[in-house]
């Protein structure tokens, strides 16, 4: 009998290689039935500012769910918070998104945006990726302004906030409404699993997520209609695609530099170690 595997998803760019592997039988064919959640059900209010309220992080603690993918520095974060669930790789993706601005904003750089608050998801991907990206370009961590929204691309066209960090369909809506973008962001996915998926089960998922990349590489009109699948068909001519990198290990060093970074802006409050947190094979 298949092994279920019940797995939740929230973005369909980022995550459709999931999907794909559904679709086109890769899980089946390593012997897994993956039984696969698009977003959490209870949409933009269920994405809160605390994590370990959301559907698929509480999800992973009741045991009702087997694997979800995140970013990178939130799969550490979360493993090591909720004590529950191992990272068994770097997801199928990097992931692209952008800060954006309504059209008529005197903002024009990154540094017009010092001490200026950005709507974000709270501590997942584009929290991360907009720290990064500031950092860069020479806005101190202290001077980086940061603001939970549920609705991301609300709080910009709104007004309540003079920027935001999105990714895609968020970025394709926000330029149809007018808005411009100032920076692009680009940062990996991690794979979270629940202690029941053992080591065997993992390599299953990381060979099926592995087709469904070479599947989707294959041809790039079928790769961008699937990946933007959220978009009409005229903006997914100009959608900001997700780099297609396949599933990999996730290895010390990487993991290390990750934490280092997290410490170093008070993300973590003491180091966790790989073996804790890492199912390596």
């Amino acid at each position: 009998m298949a092994r279920t595997i019940r797995l939740q998803s929230d973005s369909n760019a980022h995550d459709r290689p999931w999907r794909v592997a559904v679709e086109q039988g890769f899980f089946k064919d390593e012997g897994l039935d993956v039984q696969y959640n698009e977003d959490n059900p209870n949409g933009v209010a269920g994405r809160v500012e605390n994590f370990p309220q959301r559907w698929k992080e509480s999800q992973l603690q009741q045991g009702t769910l087997d694997v979800y993918p995140v970013c990178e520095w939130g799969a550490i974060e979360r493993v090591q918070q909720l004590g529950k669930g191992k990272i068994i790789g770097l997801d199928t993706t990097a992931r692209t998104g952008a800060i954006m601005v309504r059209k008529d904003s005197k903002v024009q750089s990154l540094k017009d945006l010092a001490n200026v608050p950005i709507a974000v998801t709270w501590h997942a991907g584009t929290f991360y990726a907009a720290i990064e990206v500031m950092e860069a370009a020479g806005v101190p961590f202290a001077d980086i302004k940061l603001e939970h929204a549920n609705d991301r691309l609300d709080a910009l066209l709104s007004g309540k906030n003079e920027a935001a960090a999105l990714m895609e369909p968020l970025v394709s809506r926000a330029v149809a409404a007018g808005a411009r973008k100032i920076a692009d962001l680009r940062w990996r996915g991690g794979i979270v699993a629940g202690e029941d998926v053992d080591d065997e089960t993992a390599a299953k998922l990381r060979r099926g997520l592995n087709r469904a990349v070479e599947w989707l590489r294959a041809n790039e009109d079928r790769s961008r209609e699937e990946l933007l699948r959220d978009l009409t068909p005229e903006q997914r001519k100009t959608g900001m695609m997700p780099e297609l990198l396949g599933v990999l290990g996730y290895q010390a060093v990487e993991f290390n530099e990750k934490v280092d970074w997290m410490l170093d802006r008070g993300f973590l409050k003491e180091a966790p170690d790989y073996k804790d947190v890492v199912r390596s094979k």
